[in-house]
């Protein structure tokens, strides 16, 4: 018999247990097993606490900048939550939320993820974002300011890393995740525009995304997903998010792969690349803008998800493949 214990890190395997000569240690184990609460088998009280359908969260109480304490529920069921189903990674949902303490101010959504405890995190990233965007010596910074997410508040769950009980067992702990819940005003996707209206929020994007390079932080992931909008006084204001891949000028090499497949440039989908020997560049992150153009402009119309079968072969196959759909396709 062998006990397998499986988390957003990976799994890990005990070594093998006879049940038949050794049975007083399975009794022990199932006696253990049989004590387990709802958190051992890997629900989150805070979040998820019962095996059973939820509408809601339980309320969380979070912090925000100044220390002020502010209501968190999630919606679990609402019809407008992007879910993502699988043992290992990121694990990336976002849902809306709902706060007492906010109820004038609009409303939320809160990104609940699994981020890597050796990458420098999201909330890190984002504050060195509304730097740039609030020094008014860098130049392009009125490129960034309202272009990027608003975030709200967060919540760091310590006790939820995979390193822990690796630790414990003397195990490796390199690629150890924890979990995160950032709650942040909400946007809408640009998928949702068309015309003059889409191609300006395009273009918001791109140039934030750009003065945002240019002053060290490196976003590395752009998608349709990637890019939304806000309105503001009545315009539409293009607005680029999800930093939990990005990085700083300063601290990675730059070879390690990231991004959405799809939509990754051509150069980092070669073999070279997916062993790490292709360093990102600029000029990478600028062509999977394009790619993103492409994308909605032929798989949308109206605002509204077409199917286009040259396009859709870039979602189902891996990146060695996809990249020569997409040379085929140009």
């Amino acid at each position: 018999l062998y006990i397998w214990r499986y988390d957003r890190q990976g799994a890990i395997q005990c070594s093998a247990l006879n049940f038949i000569e050794d049975l007083p240690r399975f009794l022990v184990l199932l006696f253990a097993m049989q004590r387990f609460q709802d958190c051992h088998w890997g629900l989150n009280p805070n979040i998820d606490p019962k095996f059973k359908p939820c509408s809601r969260s339980p309320t969380m109480t979070f912090h925000d900048q100044q220390g002020k304490e502010i209501d968190i529920e999630l919606e679990l069921s609402s019809d407008e939550r992007r879910t993502h189903f699988g043992l290992n990674g990121r694990a990336t949902n976002v849902f809306p939320a709902t706060s007492e303490t906010l109820s004038s101010e609009g409303p939320l959504i809160a990104k609940v993820f699994w981020a890597e405890e050796s990458r420098k995190s999201e909330p890190d990233i984002l504050q060195k974002v509304y730097e740039i965007a609030g020094n008014n010596n860098v130049k392009g910074r009125d490129d960034v300011e309202g272009h990027v997410p608003a975030m709200v508040c967060y919540q760091k769950y310590l006790h939820t890393s995979t390193a822990l009980i690796r630790k414990r067992l003397g195990l490796n702990v390199n690629g150890s995740r924890v979990l995160y819940v950032i709650v942040f005003r909400k946007l809408e996707p640009i998928t949702a525009l068309t015309g003059d209206d889409f191609l300006r929020a395009w273009w918001d994007t791109v140039r934030c995304h750009f003065v945002l390079w240019t002053n060290g932080v490196r976003h590395r992931d752009v998608s349709p997903s990637n890019l939304m909008y806000r309105i503001v006084d009545g315009m539409i204001v293009g607005v680029l998010i999800d930093f939990d891949l990005a990085s700083l000028g300063d601290g990675v090499t730059g070879t390690e792969r990231t991004g959405t497949v799809p939509f990754m440039a051509l150069d980092l989908l070669t073999e070279e690349a997916l062993r790490g020997e292709v360093k990102h560049l600029y000029e990478h992150d600028a062509e999977s803008f394009i790619w993103v153009l492409t994308w909605i402009s032929l798989r949308y119309s109206n605002g509204q998800p077409m199917r286009n079968k040259a396009l859709d072969q870039w979602l189902i196959v891996d990146a060695v493949m996809c990249r020569k759909e997409k040379w085929d396709f140009l």
